[in-house]
């Protein structure tokens, strides 16, 4: 007889999900996590990173805020103070997800690493523990791209940063995604000099590339440097001081800076978990899994950044939710209706402005759907955006011929949404009614006649979902 019926290894959003859903059915269920319970986003990710974030926002607004009247005197940061914020932040939202809690939940802790020694044993601190059914869900950790002397030079990720006691005078970037772009502009509003290098044609890549020209254009008028296409060659070290040497336009440049922070992405944590014992099937994205998130041992599941798919928390989450209910369900109708999809996955960057986007980008659309049309709203048409003197950014909404169209509604009601980028204050909050109506395949018309308070940026979803009917 097995020691748990359910077993996850990895205390992030994903275990800690699956392991409380399972739990509450009456499951013996075990939660393996080798530090602390809490995962990548509570103590390295999202929670300390939007807490730095924020903190960086009202320090800049303070310095200029004299357009709106506000004139402040002797501004200063106190980082010490910041980084209090933060650990406040973290102790917060970490509550739900402390020893205490898990236990509460009737899930057993067990500190380690876990190592699979058969396909139902896992062995953590010399002990061996056995399950009918596994939860992979250890996360990632920051890759680190092979540049000469990038190492001997020292370096820091985003792990790194946010336990800075300090602040250095000057940061190069190595990444234009969403995180280095995160701490570019985040740094340089703290008052560090800050030089973003993208080997990509235009930071942002995976966005509409409208929205990577809005933000580089406000790094830039904030005062971060910003290359793009750029060839990294090596990286010098005099002392504490470094330099980065790099190509861009045919022309080697060099770019010298106190600390460097690496930011070209994430790869799956999984060398210590001993997966060929398992009979798990692995390339290099991660865990190999089907549309149920079963691996190729099918009493072993992989949830969130080991999976290979989008990594984001809630990504982690909404799959561990699905395993759960696999799990707990186990018949017919969960396995026919049970999947996983990625059709509908919100995805939001954190700059000021914010990039909120989901779906399909025009790009995309115009090459896999037919009768794509684009409708897109400046944010000085946003009366709300206007009273904030937020203007820089819009709102745009793809449609494709659906349902409606094979039915002859399309004229009454509008095409499917298949993709939406909003690039203004909070449109990660906005982004919400466009999520629900493409998970349900609604057409563009229900989103455009519902009422929304006057003025709110929530408008503008409607008003730019009202574009099709107004033309």
């Amino acid at each position: 007889m097995a020691d748990y019926d359910v077993i996850a290894i990895g205390g992030g959003a994903g275990g800690l999900t699956v392991t409380r859903l399972v739990a509450r059915t009456g499951k013996k269920t075990a939660l393996i996590e080798r530090f602390r319970p809490g995962g990548d986003c509570l103590f390295t990710g999202c929670v300390p990173t939007k807490s730095l974030i924020h903190a960086a926002k009202v320090f800049y607004h303070a310095k200029h805020g004299a357009q709106f009247g506000v004139i402040a005197h002797d501004l200063r940061l106190d980082y010490a103070a910041v980084r209090r914020h933060v650990a406040a932040a973290q102790e917060q939202a970490g509550m739900v997800e402390s020893p205490a809690a898990i236990a509460k939940n009737g899930v057993a802790l067990i500190t380690g690493e876990a190592r699979f020694l058969d396909p139902h044993t896992i062995e953590v601190g010399g002990r061996k523990l056995s399950a009918g059914t596994f939860v992979i869900a250890t996360g990632g950790e920051p890759a680190v791209p092979d540049v000469p002397g990038l190492r001997a030079a020292g370096f820091d990720t985003n792990v790194d940063l946010v336990a800075w006691e300090s602040l250095p005078k000057s940061l190069c970037v190595i990444g234009g995604g969403p995180i280095g772009i995160e701490f570019a502009q985040m740094m340089n509003r703290f008052g560090v000099e800050v030089t973003v290098l993208q080997s990509a044609g235009r930071v942002l890549e995976r966005d509409d590339p409208a929205a990577s020209d809005v933000v580089a254009a406000v790094l830039r008028r904030e005062g971060v440097t910003v290359h793009t296409a750029v060839r990294i060659l090596q990286v010098e070290a005099n002392g504490e001081a470094k330099a980065v040497v790099f190509e861009a336009d045919g022309r080697q440049e060099r770019t010298e800076c106190e600390r460097i922070l690496v930011a070209v992405g994430r790869k799956p944590e999984l060398a210590s978990l001993n997966l060929a014992a398992a009979g798990v099937a692995t390339n290099a994205r991660g865990v190999v899994v089907d549309d149920a998130m079963r691996s190729s041992a099918k009493h072993i599941f992989a949830v969130g950044d080991v999976a290979g798919g989008y990594q984001f928390t809630h990504v982690a989450e909404a799959q561990a939710r699905l395993v759960a209910n696999l799990i707990n369900k186990p018949g017919f109708f969960a396995r026919r209706f049970q999947k996983w999809s990625d059709r509908v996955v919100p995805r939001v960057t954190y700059t000021d402005p914010e990039v909120a986007s989901v779906g399909l980008t025009e790009s995309q659309a115009r090459e896999q759907r037919k009768g794509v049309r684009a409708y897109t709203l400046p944010l000085h048409e946003i009366d709300r955006a206007v009273t904030m003197g937020a203007t820089d950014g819009f709102f745009k909404v793809v449609t494709a011929k659906g349902w409606q169209s094979k039915v002859g509604l399309a004229s009454a009601l509008g095409d499917e949404i298949v993709g939406a980028c909003l690039v203004g204050p909070n449109a990660g909050d906005c982004l919400m009614p466009l999520v629900v109506a493409m998970k349900a395949r609604l057409p563009i018309g229900i989103v455009a006649w519902n009422m929304q308070a006057y003025p709110t940026m929530a408008l503008g979803v409607r008003q730019v979902a009202g574009k099709p009917f107004d033309e």
